[in-house]
């Protein structure tokens, strides 16, 4: 049993043991003889559990961990997946990249669970996308997955959703164990000192002012000022001071109006020579009450501010017609059942471009092979993303030239341990299990996904289809031996897996 060890193989080989009622000895057994009998080099003990429970007919958890919670979040990860609730959202509003003077637009949103809260930000797409596809208020339990986070300004981890990432809006079945909004509302009387993210509801007393000024750094911004009591005890009162947000909401309170402020924060603040605790909020600051009001001036701030990126030009945009030939070596090609072919090509700057053939490019396309080098002439090229598309006639064809200097398909080949963050791979592996497929809840609905989990002599991994490439897992089964062609290296939860793109391809080898 001496190779019987590590914790996530302990917890993996008690859980088998209990299902299957075998004993321990016995257990140990059968992954030795598995070891010996199929392992053929690709078999870690870990690995060789997993087809001992594939000829029990036991599910066992690979994963054996819960999901990732806010407080648990740390700077530079990626493919992250939490789960939380909509504390605020602040309002969209462009900016200009400093690498290309390029507008863009950017959106925070503040969620909580029951370890803590934290800002997110919506990137270009991904604002427009949130406005437009997913009706939210606060309050309302979400799911994130595909985002990544990086230090924010004060050095904490900060949760960014790019193009890639997905939110999606989970029924709320009163179960979840994260506390509703209304029950994180902090009475008046019970203010923290410099307490940070904090929801308070109060009456308004008076009007609501809106002052301009400059900032030290010469540019404009606004504040907006109020008072608040408690509707209980109106000689409680708080100073609110709501800085840099446009919200016509806020200008617009009535004198007794009772208001509930979503993530504000306590401050002590010297006030007309009076040292007192004041509320202090910022762009993300939100009123419950006009929610409804908020949200349709969002979204349509967020349509008219709404930047052209470069992935997104149109047929008649220029840069979308005009043709940018280059030489590649063909490193991935795979042709869908729609008849399109989808091919990941890799330049002499080891550049890797994903390119989709359809039509007269199509036909001409399927006589290609993996490694030959072609010139290629797209339709459109973006150079930021690195995306072709192919459809005229000889806007690909293959040149005899032998180019030393670009990389082989060869050069993806890596192995389980090897494995970085992120990046493109080939590996040669086993299924350590029978693929399982999964109706899966994304913003565009219910899709499918089905996964595998596979090894080789150094670690296990699981591998993911989604939607139509699911199909190329479907036929894997335990025990058998296979290649992935050009697969995507993902993170999540510090927990690598590989997942299949649309190039990628799955080649069964002979027993």
């Amino acid at each position: 049993m001496s190779a019987v060890t590590g914790s996530k193989f302990e917890s993996i080989f008690s859980e088998l043991q209990s299902k299957s009622n075998l004993t321990r000895e016995d257990l140990a057994g059968l992954i030795q003889q598995k070891k010996s009998n199929v392992g053929g080099g690709y078999l870690t003990d870990q690995g060789a559990l997993f087809l001992v429970a594939a000829d029990l007919r036991i599910n066992v958890d690979y994963d054996n961990g819960g999901p990732t919670l806010l407080a648990q979040i740390s700077k530079d990860q990626n493919s992250v997946v939490v789960t939380g609730r909509i504390l605020s959202v602040g309002c969209p509003k462009t900016f200009t990249r400093k690498t290309d003077s390029q507008k863009g637009l950017l959106s925070h949103i503040v969620i909580y669970d029951n370890s803590s809260s934290i800002s997110m930000s919506l990137w270009d797409r991904a604002v427009t996308s949130f406005f437009d596809g997913v009706d939210v208020r606060p309050g309302d339990l979400i799911r994130i997955s595909n985002a990544y986070t990086r230090a924010a300004i004060d050095g904490s981890a900060a949760i960014s959703i790019g193009e890639k990432g997905v939110i999606v809006k989970i029924t709320d079945d009163k179960k979840s164990s994260i506390p509703s909004l209304e029950s994180k509302i902090t009475p008046l009387s019970a203010i923290p000192e410099n307490g940070k993210m904090l929801i308070i509801r109060g009456r308004v007393e008076g009007e609501t002012k809106r002052t301009s000024f400059t900032r030290s750094d010469g540019t404009s911004s606004e504040l907006t000022s109020l008072t608040i009591c408690d509707p209980d005890n109106l000689k409680l009162k708080y100073r609110v001071v709501i800085w840099g947000n446009s919200n016509p909401v806020l200008s617009s309170l009535k004198d007794s109006e009772v208001v509930t402020l979503l993530n504000v924060r306590a401050k002590i603040s010297n006030f007309q020579n009076s040292i007192a605790t004041e509320i202090h909020g910022d762009e993300t600051t939100c009123i419950l009450e006009r929610w409804e009001e908020t949200k349709s001036w969002m979204k349509k701030l967020a349509g008219n501010s709404s930047p052209i990126r470069p992935d997104e030009s149109s047929a008649s945009s220029p840069d979308a017609s005009r043709e940018i030939p280059f030489v590649a070596r063909i490193v991935s090609i795979r042709k869908s059942d729609d008849a399109r072919i989808f091919l990941l090509l890799m330049d002499s700057q080891k550049r890797k471009i994903t390119a989709v053939a359809s039509g007269d490019a199509a036909n001409e396309v399927g006589g290609l092979n993996t490694d030959e080098i072609v010139v290629c002439k797209p339709d459109t090229f973006d150079s930021a993303s690195l995306k072709a598309n192919i459809s005229k006639e000889k806007s690909i064809v293959k040149s005899n030239s032998k180019r030393a200097d670009i990389p082989t398909s060869a050069s993806l080949l890596s192995r389980v341990e090897n494995l970085e963050q992120t990046g493109i791979v080939s590996l040669e592996l086993m299924c350590l299990t029978d693929p399982v497929g999964r109706e899966i809840q994304t913003k565009d609905g219910l899709v499918k996904r089905t996964e595998v989990t596979v090894a080789d002599h150094t670690g296990e991994i699981k591998v993911y289809g989604w939607r139509t490439l699911s199909k190329l897992l479907e036929n894997c089964s335990a025990g058998d031996r296979i290649i992935l062609g050009a697969v995507e290296v993902q993170v999540h939860e510090a927990k690598k897996f590989l997942v299949l793109k649309n190039y990628s391809t799955v080649t069964e080898l002979a027993a």
